[in-house]
């Protein structure tokens, strides 16, 4: 029996949906068995060093996934981690304004036939392989000298202060996914936001 493509193409759809599915099924079954499965994202510590002119950010994140996510991980779904960073004016009588933002973005995958999870800088490209899922998120929590602003942009005499969080981005999901992802805190994967003065 010969199946035309607009067919075959359905039958893949079909697949892929039913597949991903029984994920978010898997995802709703560890949700409502473990209340100690939701993770936590935490800033340790965050600094800016000024170097040639430039503010360069370093900072130490606990990445806690939760069950539901590592689940998502190890069924072929990769996980994006952003950071986000402002940098905020202070005006005495006035709100305060935000003069700059840099959101970096990273993907972690799982290759289960290299048995090998990658990060991959969304920004940048470049990628990294690691052989264990401790190795790799622990990788990912380091941020070393990370390029935030010019400091020619800056006022010389006005006070600034940045501030940076981490967060898991679920927007790139597939549908029902993203969808249950949505409504379930084992997948609300945020960071308090780490504030510091912007010293010279």
């Amino acid at each position: 029996m010969r199946h035309t493509p607009g067919f075959t193409l359905a039958l893949r759809r079909t697949a892929t949906t039913a597949l991903v599915c029984i994920l978010v099924l898997g995802c709703l079954a560890s949700t409502a068995g473990a209340d100690d499965s939701h993770g936590g994202f935490v800033i340790r510590t965050a600094y800016t060093e000024l170097l040639n002119g430039v503010y360069y950010l370093s900072a130490d994140v606990d990445l806690g996934m939760s069950q539901d996510a590592l689940n998502a991980l190890e069924n072929g779904v990769p996980l994006t981690v952003e950071w986000q960073i402002e940098v905020i004016k202070h005006r005495s009588f006035i709100w305060n304004k935000t003069v700059a933002t840099l959101t970096e973005r990273f993907q972690i995958s799982y290759h289960p036939l290299t048995r090998r999870f990658i990060i991959k800088n969304l920004n940048s490209g470049e990628q990294q392989s690691f052989v264990s899922y401790q190795d790799a998120i622990t990788n990912l929590g380091q941020v070393n000298d990370l390029p935030v602003i010019d400091a020619s942009l800056l006022e010389p005499r006005a006070r600034y202060m940045i501030r940076m969080r981490a967060v898991l981005d679920i927007t790139d999901f597939p549908g029902p996914l993203k969808l249950i992802a949505s409504w379930f805190k084992g997948w609300d994967l945020s960071s308090d936001w780490y504030a510091w003065v912007l010293a010279s």
